[in-house]
């Protein structure tokens, strides 16, 4: 994560890197990943391509851990012209050992809607399983077009944490719609996407979320995540205000410094016998700016993004814990409607007995008899009905109980990253304004040293 961070930052640094223009042998290898794109006039996003750099094998994002039996890889995004739309592809480079990948490795064209679809498939056949957050469909920065260069780049790294949390999950990995997303040429996948499947247990659970009201009995666990999960969007949220609002007295105080340098600079020709140590401050300024400008480019890169896609990812969590509540309110309701039909069966029961004792009455006993039977069909269907969904309760508790293990586990891991990456671009710049005001201020001593020995 933090060498992938590195090399943004140079991209956004230097802006030296030459511009994409694919060569023969590139377009060769584009048209096995994407046979359906030919049709597509390609072009350059304006953006270097991240086949263009050389520290690419070394991106913690985008390099294929060898421990795992599937790796994937997002990289080398494409611009393509139609007749009626304009979008971005990504090449996705995967590496498998599963027994289910014929082939080692695979090589496709994906497009954002592409993966907004995966995520649906995955959220609508694992209910239970924390599926990631995908990026924006937006710019993610408000004044970036989103076809610029710093938002496909900003994208692209997210996408590449949205498919490492999805491989790396033990069920969602091994999901038909996820194989086919990774392996199919392009015609396959149109055809693998047209197919609709309804799931009916999914269709069931949004009737249940539409009428869900409180529940009667508490889960104790998942309520503590529930008030975790609020006060920690709170405080990053907390977090991602005022580190924006630093950003932008940063910027106010760019515009300062930017007024300032060429003030000494214009000053040091009216005073020659303080124009070096003029020179000096007007220089140090100009430093000190430029490398204020740097820290406030990366920002979005190293701390707001990173942060309004964890919050995201927060609100899935939120998400699945409000879904799991859904199968428990439709368990309490099966039960509920349970124990009154055995409590009406419980009253015919009785009753029949006091008439029995007392007066007879055939109507009444008839009508009775009548209800009895219909209970004595009702109450079996019942109390499959409550087992059945007893047993999908259970089984949305433990699926969502591992989750959020492992989920705590990356928190703990995103969280550190990103603070810690915003708070080392600041330990860099004061280092690096320090060091320039130190070998200024060197320099003006040693020429004062100088000028009063000559004196």
């Amino acid at each position: 994560m933090t060498s992938t961070s590195a090399v943004l930052d140079v991209i956004v640094e230097n802006r030296e890197i030459p511009s994409l223009l694919m060569s023969n042998k590139e377009l060769d290898q584009s048209s096995l990943c994407s046979d359906s794109l030919n049709n597509s006039l390609v072009q350059s996003p304006s953006l270097e391509s991240f086949s263009t750099i050389h520290d690419i094998e070394h991106l913690a994002e985008l390099n294929m851990d060898e421990n795992s039996d599937l790796c994937v890889k997002i990289d080398n995004p494409q611009k393509h012209l139609e007749t009626l739309e304009t979008y971005i592809t990504f090449r996705i480079t995967t590496k498998s050992a599963r027994i289910e990948f014929p082939e080692n490795e695979y090589c496709v064209r994906r497009r954002y809607n592409d993966f907004i679809w995966l995520r649906q498939k995955l959220v609508d056949l694992h209910s239970f399983c924390i599926v990631p957050a995908l990026p924006g469909k937006h710019s993610l920065i408000g004044q970036l077009d989103r076809y610029s260069k710093e938002f496909i780049l900003l994208r692209m790294k997210s996408l590449n944490v949205f498919m490492s949390r999805i491989v790396q999950h033990p069920i969602l990995s091994c999901n038909e719609h996820l194989f086919y997303f990774l392996t199919a040429r392009p015609q396959d996948f149109a055809a693998h996407r047209k197919q609709r499947q309804i799931d009916l247990k999914t269709r069931s659970l949004s009737v249940c979320n539409s009428s869900q009201t409180s529940l009667k009995k508490r889960n104790i666990e998942f309520d503590k995540m529930k008030t975790y999960l609020l006060v920690l969007s709170e405080k990053l949220n907390c977090v991602l205000k005022i580190s924006s609002r630093i950003i932008k007295e940063r910027s106010e105080f760019i515009t300062e410094l930017n007024n300032f340098h060429p003030i000494f600079t214009t000053w040091a020709t009216s005073e020659p016998e303080l124009a070096v140590i003029l020179q000096g401050i007007g220089h140090a300024l100009e430093r000190t700016a430029s490398s204020q400008s740097i820290l406030v480019q990366n920002y979005h890169s190293t701390m707001g993004n990173p942060m309004k896609d964890f919050l995201s990812y927060i609100d899935v969590v939120q998400d699945t814990l409000r879904k799991r509540e859904s199968y428990q309110h439709a368990y309490e309701n099966s039960m509920e409607e349970l124990n009154k039909k055995h409590n009406q069966k419980d009253k015919l029961i009785a009753v029949t007995q006091n008439q029995d004792n007392g007066s007879f009455q055939l109507w009444k006993q008839r009508s009775y008899d009548e209800q009895l039977e219909k209970l004595g069909t009702h109450i079996p269907q019942l109390l499959k009905k409550v087992e059945a969904n007893q047993d999908s309760l259970e089984c949305a508790n433990e699926c969502l109980r591992s989750d959020l293990n492992r989920w705590q586990t990356e928190k703990q891991e995103c969280i550190k990253k990103i603070l810690l990456d915003f708070v080392n671009k600041q330990i860099e710049y004061e280092q690096a304004k320090a060091t320039v005001w130190e070998q200024i201020t060197s320099e003006i001593t040693a020429n004062c040293t100088l000028n009063n020995n000559l004196k």
